[in-house]
């Protein structure tokens, strides 16, 4: 079959390898579309510590599964499914109170064991959930970052009718505005300095800023008063997560999603007076991966040529490279490859 191997920074090619063979507990599934995450170009680039090369990586995909291995009854052979990548114990306490995503013991398809940028993957079939009539294989592949978005607003705590703001308008952002909708949240900014892609937005029914243009922080306090209720900083720049505060009402609460740089400068004496929550985002329970199927079910999402581009399995080495080289003036900020 072939695999789109990773052998280290920026060196990704197509190549053959054997069959995987389903052992206990695990389907083998063909691939039909797989996305490419934010993750995975620091993956690509070498400046992420959870993949180690040689690797094939990919996490957001579904599947039709091919083979089963041994004790396994359900899925059965042709079932399209939807992968949920994040492995866990289920037993530990985060995993009863369903933090799944907290668990010790958490492993990631497609970083701790080969993942879906391939014609074929073996996965665990707890892993695998029936995918919808009706939901096809391109949204199949964005259940899973759709997944993290409605984490990100489970996490931003902002009720119905409630004011949030989303700082980064790419693939985490606009899901995180399709995750807020849902939710009933009608007051949603996005910020972001790149036109197109605030257009797109704008589409989606968010009211957009551009901090290049305008001090954002200010335009929401402007707005709402004080300022907004939460926002979710899907970028992870210092300069990003420091608007994310500044944008904030008094006991505002600051979601950090992106994970760009590692390390911030906060004003923290003004955190103090401000009584100000600042709580991070990781992945997605099991219960955000099922709501972001159930969302996806209902057609919360529609891949858009405008943001979305799919490409054959063997132009993923320059779909890696589009995409970090994405300009100003470049509304995609998604790629799926179809193997």
């Amino acid at each position: 079959m072939r695999v789109l191997m990773w052998r280290g920074p920026r060196q990704m090619a197509l190549e053959t390898a054997e069959l995987p063979v389903p052992g206990a507990g695990e389907v083998q599934l063909r691939v039909p579309a797989v996305g490419i995450c934010g993750s995975e170009l620091s993956g690509y680039l070498g400046q992420n510590s959870l993949r180690v090369p040689p690797l094939i990586m990919g996490h957001e995909f579904g599947g039709e599964v091919i083979a089963r291995g041994p004790g396994v009854g359900a899925p059965l052979e042709g079932a399209r499914v939807v992968v949920n990548p994040l492995t866990r114990c289920g037993a530990c306490a985060y995993c009863r109170a369903g933090a799944e995503n907290l668990c010790p013991e958490r492993t990631l398809i497609g970083a701790h064991r080969p993942g879906g940028f391939a014609d074929f993957v073996a996965v665990p079939a707890a892993c695998c959930h029936p995918l919808p009539p009706g939901v096809g294989w391109i949204e199949a592949s964005l259940v899973e970052p759709l997944a993290c978005g409605v984490h990100a607003v489970r996490q931003a705590g902002v009720e119905a009718g409630g004011c949030l703001l989303v700082i980064g308008a790419g693939p985490m952002g606009l899901m995180a505005l399709v995750a807020a909708r849902a939710a009933g949240v009608t007051d949603v900014h996005v910020s972001d300095p790149n036109e197109r892609r605030l257009e797109v937005l704008r589409g989606l029914g968010a009211a957009i800023l551009n901090p290049a243009r305008e001090d954002v922080p200010a335009r929401v306090r402007a707005r709402y008063g004080l300022g907004v209720q939460a926002c979710i900083d899907c970028v992870g720049l210092p300069l990003t997560r420091r608007q994310a505060v500044a944008a904030l009402r008094p006991k505002g609460r600051a979601v950090m999603l992106g994970l760009h740089e590692n390390e911030s400068a906060f004003a923290v004496n003004d955190l103090v007076r401000a009584e100000t929550e600042i709580v991070g985002s990781f992945s997605y329970a099991a219960a955000d991966f099922a709501r972001a199927l159930d969302l996806m079910a209902a057609g919360a999402v529609h891949p858009d040529p405008h943001w979305l581009q799919v490409r054959p399995l063997h132009d993923g080495p320059a779909a890696f490279e589009r995409l970090l080289a994405a300009g100003e003036r470049d509304a995609v900020t998604k790629v799926v490859l179809e193997p």
